[in-house]
């Protein structure tokens, strides 16, 4: 099991509330939210360890969503339709985000266990649990 220190955690959400991002697209990251759009028309590749801010909605109960919040740490399975790759990513919440809640649209973080290929013009992701489908979103690509 991986474990983030508190300092980390939280330095990442302050990162990610300020809108700060990385001049470095090729960097690691070190725990904080990285944006950055590439060059139009070209496709940017987010290595393990490098956070990727996305827009997600979560499915409401009703609409086959979960019944539940989720926390920081969350590891769902991400769908992404660029190249149609799925792996497993890890949820980081800002700090004045204790929880998720389903039925809601928020900005986080995700850091996934493979590399992801993304572009501009296929940003869009699904988050699945046991087969069904509980949210989507779209990679937040910014210049």
């Amino acid at each position: 099991m991986r474990t983030i220190p508190i300092a980390l955690l939280a330095a990442a959400a302050l990162v990610a509330v300020a809108g700060c991002s990385s001049d470095d697209p090729g960097s690691s990251g070190n725990g904080g939210v990285e944006e950055g759009a590439p060059p139009a028309g070209s496709e940017q590749t987010f290595e393990p360890g490098r956070q990727i801010t996305v827009e997600l909605t979560m499915a409401a109960s009703g609409d086959g969503g979960r019944s539940t919040s989720f926390f920081s740490g969350y590891r769902p399975t991400v769908e992404f339709e660029y190249e149609e790759q799925s792996t497993t990513c890890y949820a980081q919440l800002p700090v004045e985000l204790r929880e998720f809640p389903p039925g809601e649209t928020h900005r986080i973080g995700l850091e996934c266990d493979d590399a992801v290929a993304a572009h501009p013009d296929t940003p869009a992701f699904q988050l699945v649990e046991g087969g069904k489908e509980v949210g989507s979103g779209v990679i937040v690509f910014t210049g």
